[in-house]
């Protein structure tokens, strides 16, 4: 009876082990291929500061980021041809910038800045504000832009909320026919103007659906962008294409760690961060101690005030990474500056940055200029030391020396 018992339980327990293995799911296969991130802007230096302006400084800052730390800029196109598997790779790090809307500050703050840079971008305007306020965009600077290269798409007709729910007044009929002009008739205005194919459209305030997208689609949109926040990996819907949109609230830590930055620990840091730089200092150090966790060719180092990047030197047997400003010392004219120290970790492929602030020394004041005494008119004048000493001497029944 024992020895039935323990079979049956042995059999049992087979059973059971059989039917978990049965029932268990494989791993889903690590996705490692390259993803990219849209930035969205609005205006930069606007004369009124509304909500979604930032400063000719800031934008500057960013644009130095991208360009020095080993980001890639990449055009929307390519973005678009990756997610839809036409293109086989993007660049490591790889980002895209978009403009919204149709801002005068597009044309007289962005436009030469990534121009300096051959910086590919995306330009997202809605018709109805050409030429309507000295702040917005002429066709004339459109055509301009279009003609050296930059990528003008669809933001809609008028910027409104697209999605029926948000049009209650209208039925059906009157909704399908407002809805097509909107996006129909941009796409229209824009072709016409620029000679440029436009197949690109940027949903008005980020609002979306799924019914939405498909009349996106049939007006002949390939690819829409929407305004939640995340990257965009290939196999993404390339009709809710995330972007990552920037406004005045956002400090620089916080755009640094919205690209994905997590962050790399640094030791031994010179000059030491915060404290003034000793005059005739010139080279700039850190050590990584984790470095074997990095892969070699992808650590960097960068000072990001300077006008264009340094040459630094990196051991990848022991860590080291150093800077030798020279000549780019005398044109730190700030008194902070910001040094960034970055990687790409071996294992999972994504990116690690420190920063620290150097402080630069005060700059000594020069000594107040002398001013000579005017003596008054008719005065005599005051004799002088050599004079003083001869008249006392004299008086003193000694002979002047």
């Amino acid at each position: 009876m024992t020895a039935r018992r323990a079979l049956s339980s042995a059999f049992l327990i087979f059973i059971a082990v059989t039917t978990l293995a049965g029932t268990q799911q494989p791993r889903e296969k690590k996705d490692d291929r390259p993803t990219a991130t849209v930035l969205c802007y609005h205006i930069v230096e606007a004369p009124a500061a509304p909500k979604m302006h930032i400063t000719r400084n800031v934008f500057r800052q960013h644009l130095r980021y991208l360009e020095m730390t080993g980001y890639n800029v990449i055009s929307l196109r390519d973005l678009y041809e990756y997610v839809v598997g036409t293109r086989k790779s993007i660049p490591n790090n790889a980002i895209v910038i978009t403009i919204d809307d149709g801002w005068r500050s597009t044309y007289t703050e962005v436009f030469p800045e990534l121009q300096k840079r051959k910086f590919p971008f995306t330009v997202f305007i809605y018709p109805k504000i050409i030429g309507q306020t000295s702040n917005a965009l002429t066709w004339t600077q459109i055509r301009e832009m279009a003609e050296a290269g930059v990528d003008i798409q669809s933001h809609s007709l008028s910027h409104p909320f697209l999605t029926r729910r948000r049009h209650e007044s209208f039925d059906d009929t009157a909704y399908a026919k407002w809805i097509q002009t909107e996006l129909t008739e941009s796409k229209r205005l824009l072709e016409k103007e620029t000679g440029k194919k436009v197949e690109f459209l940027a949903y008005p305030y980020g609002d979306y659906d799924k019914n939405l997208t498909k009349v996106v689609q049939k007006a002949g949109y390939s690819a829409a962008l929407t305004c939640d926040f995340g990257r965009v990996r290939p196999g993404s819907d390339p009709l809710r294409m995330r972007r990552f949109v920037i406004d005045d609230r956002m400090d620089f830590a916080a755009f640094r760690h919205y690209l994905g930055a997590s962050n790399l620990q640094i030791a031994d840091v010179t000059p030491n961060p915060g404290q003034a730089i000793d005059p005739g200092v010139t080279v700039i150090s850190a050590k990584i101690p984790n470095y074997k966790s990095l892969d070699p060719k992808s650590v960097g180092m960068a000072l990001l005030s300077v006008a264009a990047p340094v040459p630094y030197s990196y051991d990848s047997r022991s860590g080291s990474i150093s800077m030798v400003l020279q000549d780019a010392i005398s044109s730190l004219k700030a008194k902070y500056h910001r040094a960034v120290v970055w990687g790409n970790d071996i294992k999972s492929g994504k990116r690690v940055e420190a920063s620290f602030v150097l402080r630069m020394p005060e700059p000594e004041k020069p000594l107040p200029p002398v001013t000579p005494t005017v003596a008054p008119a008719g005065a005599a004048a005051a004799p002088t030391s050599a004079a003083a000493h001869t008249t006392v001497a004299a008086h003193g029944g000694g002979r002047a020396q």
